[in-house]
């Protein structure tokens, strides 16, 4: 998986020190996973893209003078609520303790589960502080970071401002920081790239009917994925498509909000939902609002070309029902006091 890495993110071309990892194996009485040795052989502790950092495992830097009386992180004490009952992470090193290896500034944390004495097999998990999830996934860190870099509809988190392949660009923290002491901005790619972005999309013709996926909403958490399809202009109406990945107990109404760069301009609840597809294929949702259900003051054509051509607009879609928060009990989706009740038979999207 680590070769399969170095094709779609270059290695630092300066190269990187071997670790030796009997420090990490004394603290914690194992070696970490197999891939996770390789890559920080091959990229070294750094960042990619300036918001995803791999890390010693467990928080262990060079400034901590006694690794072995380092306290356990908190999330490694926390209690969950699950949508099946409690889930309680204990303090390593055992059976079901998390153990770090990554860091984001949006919120995100990424750990290890230990499950049984073989690190390769210890899958990821992805804990949401902001928001109170948390997330075990059936891969290793190798593969996350594969995932990170392809489509973002296919991302195991939702961190905003990862490019992706081919765009992205992983910095070793020595690399770094000499940038950094030369007055110069490692990250100063990016604001490139997506300044482009907005540029290509504000000086784009007017737009009736906008194709490509949104996001789902990866923090609500993202089994099943309500997927915005497409929105725009049909005839009078304002026509969103989206997909939801299953098949609803009962039938749908949408809550569909638009936001701009002031907050929201509208909020509709209670909307009709067409369906097509299912029976094991993705659900096609056709939602319709009326010209007369408008009410913002500016026209269906407006928003839509507000939509397109300036960067702080969106839309949100959402839909309730309890198939939903049957999937994520199927699942075994992890969940913190950050997430109400309520929602647990909610799935939503947006877009962009």
């Amino acid at each position: 998986m680590v070769s399969r890495l170095t094709e779609l993110l270059p290695p630092p071309e300066t190269g990187v020190e071997r670790q030796s990892w009997d420090r990490i194996q004394a603290v914690f009485g194992t070696l970490p996973p197999r891939d996770f040795r390789d890559f920080v052989d091959t990229y070294g502790y750094g960042s990619l893209d300036g918001l995803l950092g791999v890390r010693p495992p467990g928080g262990l830097g060079r400034e901590v003078a006694d690794l072995a009386a380092r306290e356990p992180s908190p999330v490694a004490e926390q209690e969950l609520r699950t949508f099946g009952g409690p889930v309680r992470f204990p303090p390593w090193p055992a059976e079901g303790a998390l153990l770090s290896w990554g860091t984001t500034p949006v919120g995100f944390d990424l750990f290890w589960r230990r499950r049984g004495d073989d690190p390769d097999t210890w899958p990821v998990v992805v804990a949401g502080q902001r928001s109170g999830t948390a997330r075990e996934l059936p891969c290793g860190m190798a593969e996350f970071l594969v995932l990170m870099l392809g489509d973002p509809l296919d991302r195991p988190a939702d961190i905003a401002g990862i490019a992706g392949h081919p765009h992205s660009r992983y910095l070793d923290d020595r690399t770094e920081e000499e940038l950094e002491d030369a007055g110069d901005d490692p990250w100063e790619y990016l604001d490139d790239f997506w300044d482009e972005h907005e540029r290509e999309r504000a000086d784009s013709d007017e737009v009736t009917w906008v194709r490509g996926p949104g996001r789902h909403g990866a923090d609500n958490p993202p089994v099943p994925r309500l997927v915005v399809r497409g929105f725009g202009l049909d005839g009078d109406d304002l026509r969103v498509s989206a997909t939801l990945d299953l098949d609803p107990a009962a039938p749908l109404v949408a809550a569909v909000r638009i936001g701009g760069p002031n907050g929201d301009v509208l909020r509709r609840a209670g909307v009709p939902v067409l369906m097509s597809g299912g029976a094991g294929q993705p659900l096609v949702l056709d939602i319709r609002l009326p010209e007369d259900t408008n009410g913002t003051g500016r026209s269906w054509r407006e928003l839509v070309h507000a939509m397109t051509h300036e960067p702080e607009w969106r839309l949100s879609l959402s839909v309730e029902d309890p198939a939903i928060g049957a999937a994520r009990a199927r699942h075994g989706i992890v969940t913190g006091v950050g997430m109400e009740e309520s929602g647990v038979n909610t799935a939503w999207g947006s877009w962009p």
